[in-house]
Order: structure tokens, then sequence, then C-alpha cells
């Protein structure tokens, strides 16, 4: 089995090295690492192909480096020239928590016939702290069941079911499971949960961190555009707009100790 590693980068100079670092460490070696870069301007594209050609693996890099209208497009470019067999979306930010990581995921593909595989995320905030997030498995309406960074998807999923949608900015892997929900029998069934150590650890402050409201008016839009926004739907998208808003307010006071106790309470720490 290969594969195939999708990282979208503009301007990633600045971690993009451990993103690197943690794909060439991995002891499964059958992959490619795809680059879609939004013209950078900066040492983001020097570093990576000095990375891949110190370590003596060049011929598993690709890169494309044009403009593109936005982050969804930058996935499916990735897609779209992707030669393996399952394929992980993993943000110039993100780096995989370890170098077993693939064989994790390459043996839970042997094991069943599924999907996708996913796992646990080491979701890294200095600002309200640190935990290690389990997916939420929850019904759609609710929020995100999954976590996106750790889905490993067979390609077939792509070719059968579509790419992500262009009209979404922010929410376009919520979009995509809602989708994969309403289409697929029993999808969540379709998965296997690779639980234990974390598979990805994700820094805070990406886009959806710091387009929150608008991640969240997305995924609305999402909800409605699939049959799901029903009054499940709407409770907990009030819910989720009055403790996004509750936050900005409580960091805003200077009051972040409040938001990591009350974080710590919700993901079991």
């Amino acid at each position: 089995m290969k594969i195939t590693v999708i990282t979208p980068t503009y301007n990633s100079q600045v971690h993009i090295e451990k993103n690197v670092k943690s794909i060439l460490e991995q002891t499964y070696e059958n992959f490619e690492h795809i680059i879609i870069d939004n013209l950078s301007d900066d040492e983001t594209l020097t570093i990576i192909r000095n990375l891949y050609q110190q370590a003596g693996k060049a011929e598993k890099l690709k890169i494309i480096s044009e403009k593109d209208s936005g982050i969804s497009e930058a996935f499916n470019k990735g897609i779209n020239r992707s030669t393996g067999d399952a394929i992980d979306i993993l943000n110039s930010d993100d780096y995989y928590f370890n170098e077993h990581t693939f064989e994790r995921i390459v043996k839970a593909f042997n094991r069943k016939n599924i999907l996708f595989v996913h796992g646990n995320i080491y979701f890294y905030d200095p600002v309200y702290g640190s935990n290690i997030r389990k997916p939420l498995l929850c019904p759609i309406t609710r929020a995100m069941p999954f976590n996106h960074p750790t889905m490993f998807f067979r390609k077939e999923v792509y070719q059968e079911y579509g790419l992500y949608d262009t009209e979404y900015n922010f929410a376009m892997d919520f979009e995509f499971i809602c989708r994969l929900t309403r289409l697929v029998d029993d999808f969540y069934s379709k998965g296997y949960y690779e639980d234990g150590e974390p598979l990805v650890k994700m820094l805070a402050g990406g886009n959806s961190w710091k387009y929150e409201m608008a991640t969240i008016d997305e995924t609305k839009k999402a909800l409605h555009q699939h049959g799901f926004w029903n009054f499940s739907a709407m409770k907990n998208f009030a819910l989720r707009k009055l403790r996004a808003g509750t936050k900005n307010f409580l960091y805003a006071a200077g009051m972040e100790k409040a938001v990591k106790f009350w974080r710590k309470r919700k993901w079991d720490i």
C-alpha cells in the first residue's frame, strides 16, 4: 500500500521543517509527499527541497507551486495528482506524532475492509492549554465526529464521492463528512479507529481557529446542503456560537484560565 500525504503551503517556513521531518522519519517508506504551494515568497520550498535531498528521498517529493483560490482547491489539486492508495491531508503547521504513524495506518487497512482509518490528535495550544483529543464519533448534527488531520481515506472514496467543495473556505472537511454520511450507508462503521497514541500533532491557530465564527456558519451551510438541519442541529449550532463568543470575550478580558479550565473538563484531561 502506498500512502500519499498532501500539504498545502503558503509562506510556511516557520513550521514546515517539523512537518517534513515527521514524514521523512516514518519507518514505513512507501509514500509520496505532495506540496501544493500558493506561490510562497519565503524559504518554504527551499527548506522542503533541502530536507528531501539530504534524506536521499527526493523522488518521493512532488511540488506544485501556482496560484490557487483557497484551501479546498489546494486539497483537490493534491488528490488529483496523487498515486497513493490512501490519502492524508497534513497542513503545513501539523506533523505526525511519531515515526510509526504510517505503519499503524497500513496495518489497519490490511486488517479490515474499510474506507478510512482515523485516530487521536494531540492538540497543541499554548494559549488555552494542550490536550489529546479523541474523535467525538457523535451525530453529524452535534459536531465534527472525526479528527480530520488523522483521516486516511482510500483514494476510491474521492473517486466515487467527489473532492472538497471549493465553495467552502474553512469547513470543507465538515462538508465532506456530511456528504459521506448522507451517501454511504452506515458511514461511521466503514472506518477503523486507531486508538492509543495520537496520530498527528496539530497546532492551534489555523484558519478554523482564527475564523471560528465563519467556520461555524459554514457548518450550518453544510448541514442545510445535505439535509441534516433539524432541531438538534439548530440547538448545537446556537450552543457552539455561544461558546465561541464566550471564549473570545474571556480571552479579551484576560481570563484565559477560565477557558483552560473549561477545555480540561470538556476533553476529560
